[in-house]
Protein backbone atom coordinates (compact mmCIF):
# COMPACT_ATOMS: atom_id res chain seq x y z
CA UNK A 1 0.00 0.00 0.00
CA UNK A 2 1.28 3.33 -1.07
CA UNK A 3 1.67 6.27 1.77
CA UNK A 4 -1.25 8.14 0.45
CA UNK A 5 -3.26 4.81 0.84
CA UNK A 6 -2.31 4.93 4.36
CA UNK A 7 -2.91 8.79 5.05
CA UNK A 8 -6.35 8.76 3.01
CA UNK A 9 -7.11 6.13 5.65
CA UNK A 10 -6.00 7.82 9.05
CA UNK A 11 -8.13 11.02 7.82
CA UNK A 12 -11.56 8.74 7.25
CA UNK A 13 -10.82 7.45 11.02
CA UNK A 14 -10.34 10.18 12.21
CA UNK A 15 -13.21 11.86 10.70
CA UNK A 16 -15.40 8.73 11.60
CA UNK A 17 -14.50 8.69 15.44
CA UNK A 18 -15.22 12.48 15.26
CA UNK A 19 -18.62 12.11 14.25
CA UNK A 20 -19.31 9.23 16.82
CA UNK A 21 -17.62 11.55 19.72
CA UNK A 22 -20.00 14.44 18.39
CA UNK A 23 -22.77 12.12 17.99
CA UNK A 24 -23.15 10.18 21.23
CA UNK A 25 -26.05 12.22 22.83
CA UNK A 26 -28.17 10.53 19.69
CA UNK A 27 -26.58 7.35 19.60
CA UNK A 28 -26.65 6.55 23.10
CA UNK A 29 -28.68 6.49 26.42
CA UNK A 30 -27.63 9.16 28.93
CA UNK A 31 -25.80 7.66 32.09
CA UNK A 32 -27.58 6.87 35.38
CA UNK A 33 -25.68 6.43 38.28
CA UNK A 34 -27.45 5.92 41.98
CA UNK A 35 -25.06 6.74 44.96
CA UNK A 36 -27.70 6.36 47.40
CA UNK A 37 -29.33 3.98 49.14
CA UNK A 38 -27.56 0.81 47.61
CA UNK A 39 -29.58 -1.66 45.57
CA UNK A 40 -31.22 -4.11 47.74
CA UNK A 41 -30.12 -2.11 50.67
CA UNK A 42 -31.88 -2.18 54.61
CA UNK A 43 -33.45 1.58 55.12
CA UNK A 44 -35.30 2.64 58.43
CA UNK A 45 -36.62 5.77 58.80
CA UNK A 46 -40.46 6.77 57.01
CA UNK A 47 -38.36 8.99 54.49
CA UNK A 48 -36.09 8.25 51.87
CA UNK A 49 -32.64 9.87 50.46
CA UNK A 50 -32.34 9.30 46.90
CA UNK A 51 -28.55 10.70 45.15
CA UNK A 52 -27.12 9.75 41.93
CA UNK A 53 -25.50 10.98 38.95
CA UNK A 54 -26.20 11.39 35.35
CA UNK A 55 -26.08 13.91 32.53
CA UNK A 56 -26.11 17.50 33.54
CA UNK A 57 -29.39 19.20 33.28
CA UNK A 58 -31.27 16.70 32.56
CA UNK A 59 -34.54 15.59 34.06
CA UNK A 60 -35.13 12.23 36.49
CA UNK A 61 -38.11 11.17 37.40
CA UNK A 62 -37.79 9.18 40.86
CA UNK A 63 -40.98 6.93 41.43
CA UNK A 64 -42.99 9.51 39.22
CA UNK A 65 -41.66 12.65 40.49
CA UNK A 66 -39.65 14.98 38.43
CA UNK A 67 -36.25 15.96 40.10
CA UNK A 68 -33.85 18.07 37.75
CA UNK A 69 -29.70 17.27 37.68
CA UNK A 70 -27.57 20.11 38.00
CA UNK A 71 -24.67 21.45 36.15
CA UNK A 72 -22.80 18.76 37.35
CA UNK A 73 -25.54 15.75 36.62
CA UNK A 74 -25.73 15.63 40.82
CA UNK A 75 -29.78 14.88 41.54
CA UNK A 76 -31.30 14.11 44.62
CA UNK A 77 -34.70 13.94 46.55
CA UNK A 78 -36.47 12.60 49.74
CA UNK A 79 -39.51 10.95 49.60
CA UNK A 80 -41.52 8.83 52.15
CA UNK A 81 -41.25 5.33 52.37
CA UNK A 82 -43.32 2.79 54.37
CA UNK A 83 -42.47 -0.21 56.26
CA UNK A 84 -41.30 -3.50 53.64
CA UNK A 85 -40.02 -4.37 50.64
CA UNK A 86 -40.17 -1.16 47.79
CA UNK A 87 -38.94 -1.16 44.11
CA UNK A 88 -38.70 2.61 43.35
CA UNK A 89 -38.51 3.27 39.30
CA UNK A 90 -36.01 6.05 38.16
CA UNK A 91 -35.58 7.14 34.92
CA UNK A 92 -33.89 9.56 32.45
CA UNK A 93 -34.71 10.55 28.98
CA UNK A 94 -32.58 12.93 27.06
CA UNK A 95 -33.63 15.37 23.85
CA UNK A 96 -33.03 12.82 22.00
CA UNK A 97 -35.82 10.38 23.85
CA UNK A 98 -33.22 7.84 24.48
CA UNK A 99 -33.91 6.81 27.78
CA UNK A 100 -32.18 4.67 31.20
CA UNK A 101 -34.35 3.55 33.39
CA UNK A 102 -33.35 1.79 36.67
CA UNK A 103 -35.18 -0.19 39.28
CA UNK A 104 -34.32 0.44 43.05
CA UNK A 105 -34.91 -2.24 45.65
CA UNK A 106 -35.00 -1.21 49.11
CA UNK A 107 -36.33 -2.84 52.51
CA UNK A 108 -37.46 -0.08 55.11
CA UNK A 109 -37.86 -1.08 58.48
Amino acid sequence: MHIRHWIFFGIIVLVAGYFVFEARGVLFAPSLEIFEPKNESKVSGSRLRIAGRTDPRLKVWIAGREVESDERGIFEDNMPIWPGYSEIGISIKDKFGNETRKILKVIAE
